[in-house]
């Protein structure tokens, strides 16, 4: 399959067979098996609707909302729109990608993640960058984060980019448990993936930063940890990087519909008022644990993001209260400066400001005593002048 089809396929859920991809998902079936395949194809999304139906029907009785939420359609369209913008680097070719690494198992779900390897490793144990793509906690998004994992590779470190279980069919703290042992895993097979285990940074974006930030309270309370039901993690996270991060619920709910489209479907209550009578809104709150033993973190936010305005501000006041270092940047240009703007490469805003956030990952790295500035000389040039970079006139 190629690379522009890939992105066509839907990454949220199989049971959206019949409606995300349809037309891509008939085309691949008659290239592969002419009109016989493309037959029987559309019988099996046919079959497949009439499933996703009736789950949906016992679903909406059981829990008063619906299993496949308006805003996961609409984030998995905006997602699809930019992911094969944002795949394309100079260091595709060289950089090997292990697809599909089983993690975990549960329910009889396979849950997986991606493993990018360096083309030139900066030490004998690379560190690591594990990323916990967004997707309001509903969709999956792992393929579409490429190019961002592809800069982290190209500086000299291993990326693995991971899925986990999504909402509502599982509410909060389960999805924060897939993440929890998807970085265990990295620390058990660090010799495996050529990493080391002390030297793990965990980044995402918007739902992803906000179970990003999570594992910075698991791994720095007990507190939390145990009323969660959390495993403990192995090591800690050398450093969090936030992007656009949901950090708080409160926020979130200043926001109109919000509740009604995204919160209720993390938490399972149906109301403001119900949600905040449940027994995990404390700790779905980033803020409220966040204590001296955090990681160090950095944040990136747009000043015209209508979903998360002004929580990478939000977030530094507090790190600054308890004294854990930190750094944040907010984009500021009015036309591109929404959610989870730094991802969108082809603008030079977001490049501007993507390079800010990976000179901040060498410079720690460098306190580390790993050095990682050859690669950034070649990220620094691509981002410099991407679209020569992208067509080969400039050599990076």
């Amino acid at each position: 399959m190629s690379k522009e089809t890939e992105f066509h396929a839907p990454y949220w859920n199989e049971s959206l067979y019949p409606y995300v991809g349809k037309k891509q998902i008939l085309k691949d079936a008659e290239a592969e098996g002419g009109k016989e395949g493309r037959k029987a194809k559309a019988q099996e999304l046919k079959e497949t609707k009439r499933e996703f139906k009736r789950e949906s029907r016992e679903f909406k009785r059981e829990h008063k909302m619906h299993l496949h939420p308006l805003m996961a359609y609409i984030f998995d369209f905006a997602e699809e729109d930019r992911a094969l913008p944002n795949s394309r680097t100079p260091f595709d070719a060289e950089i090997k990608i292990e697809h599909d690494v089983v993690y975990k198992e549960i329910d009889g779900e396979k849950l997986v993640m991606d493993v990018y390897y360096p083309s030139h490793p900066a030490s004998e144990k690379s560190p690591c960058v594990m990323d916990i793509p967004g997707g309001g906690w509903m969709i999956h998004n792992r393929h579409r984060r490429d190019g961002y994992a592809r800069l982290y590779a190209a500086l000299g470190a291993v990326v693995a980019v991971i899925d986990h279980r999504l909402g509502p069919k599982v509410f909060f703290p389960e999805n924060l448990k897939d993440c929890i042992d998807a970085y265990n895993f990295l620390v058990d097979n660090a010799e495996r993936f050529g990493i080391d285990e002390n030297n793990i940074t965990v980044t995402g974006d918007s739902s992803g930063g906000h179970l990003s930030a999570s594992i910075g309270c698991a791994c720095s309370s007990a507190e939390y940890r145990e009323k969660l039901g959390l495993n403990e993690l192995k090591t800690k996270p050398a450093y969090l990087i936030g992007i656009s991060g949901a950090y708080s619920t409160e926020i979130m709910y200043r926001i109109p519909l919000t509740n009604t489209l995204m919160v209720r479907y993390m938490t399972s209550k149906n109301s403001r008022k119900q949600s905040r009578k449940w027994e995990f809104y404390k700790e779905l709150n980033v803020y409220n644990y966040v204590n001296a033993d955090f990681p160090e973190m950095y944040n990136n936010g747009g000043a015209t993001d209508p979903l998360c305005m002004g929580e990478a501000k939000r977030m530094a006041k507090h790190l600054d209260e308890v004294g854990v270092k930190n750094e944040y940047q907010v984009g500021k240009v009015w036309y591109n400066s929404a959610h989870c703007y730094i991802l969108r490469l082809p603008f030079k805003p977001a490049r501007r400001d993507m390079l800010k956030l990976m000179n901040w990952y060498v410079k720690k790295q460098a306190e580390k005593g790993v050095d990682l500035s050859v690669g950034f000389a070649r990220v620094d040039k691509f981002l410099n002048n991407y679209k020569k970079a992208l067509k080969g006139e400039i050599n990076c």
